[in-house]
């Protein structure tokens, strides 16, 4: 089963859903969510700085490739 039948078979059953608490708890559920996907998503200065193992001495110079655009 891949995603896209998965989220039309979910949006069927909500859209079948008459009880109006049960439609309440799925969007507190939704925004509880939401809520922590935004804090997960949050960026901390430094946190990437172990991902650079090696910089190369000439990493700041002109690359080879772009010689005939310097004329």
């Amino acid at each position: 089963m891949n995603i896209d039948t998965i989220k039309v078979e979910l949006i069927d059953w909500i859209a079948s859903l008459n009880d109006q608490k049960a439609l309440n708890n799925i969007l507190e559920m939704k925004e509880k969510l939401s809520l922590k996907k935004e804090k997960s998503d949050s960026k901390i200065f430094g946190s990437g700085k172990h991902l650079v193992e090696y910089i190369a001495d000439d990493f700041n110079e002109p690359l080879d490739a772009f010689n005939e655009y310097k004329k």
